[in-house]
């Protein structure tokens, strides 16, 4: 009885995986710029890939004709979906900030920008570069030195 009905809910898990998928292979297709586009990417990930990975190890470990191995796979599969949920949106949050901070390509609309006021000028940046840069003659001694044998 308990076979069946995680046998259902990982099929289901399964089939709105494949819907997370869609919409966000539509918001890919119909959002405008940058930002926005990889929100529906990052949506895609993890509803799309991580529901599905969850769907399955609930199904490969109600399936008996595996034997052992259903556990082995049940396990692989939900470590898999926990490793997703973590790496994703991380990695979406550094591509994102690169771009922003970087100034590539168009800047979203918005009416209120509260990284743009944290970020430092560039004479700012440029002055604390100087600051640090070491003085020409100033330089240490090298801790190796490499000779020919």
């Amino acid at each position: 009885m308990i076979s069946e009905i995680l046998f259902i809910i990982g099929a289901i898990m399964i089939l709105i995986g494949a819907i997370y998928d869609l919409i966000a292979a539509i918001g890919l297709l119909r959002f405008d710029d940058f930002y926005m586009r990889t929100h529906a990417a990052t949506v895609g990930t993890i509803g799309g890939a991580v529901l599905p990975v969850f769907g399955a190890g609930l199904v490969a470990l109600v399936y008996h004709p595996l034997g052992a191995q259903r556990f082995f796979m049940a396990g692989i599969a939900f470590t898999v979906g926990i490793l997703i949920l973590i790496i994703a949106p991380t990695g979406s949050h550094s591509l994102v900030s690169a771009v922003y901070f970087g100034k590539i390509g168009r800047k979203p609309k918005l009416v209120i920008d509260h990284l743009e006021e944290d970020l430092p000028k560039r004479s700012d940046v440029a002055e604390l570069v100087r600051e640090h840069e070491e003085l020409p003659g100033e330089e240490e001694e090298p801790r190796f030195t490499f000779r020919r044998v």
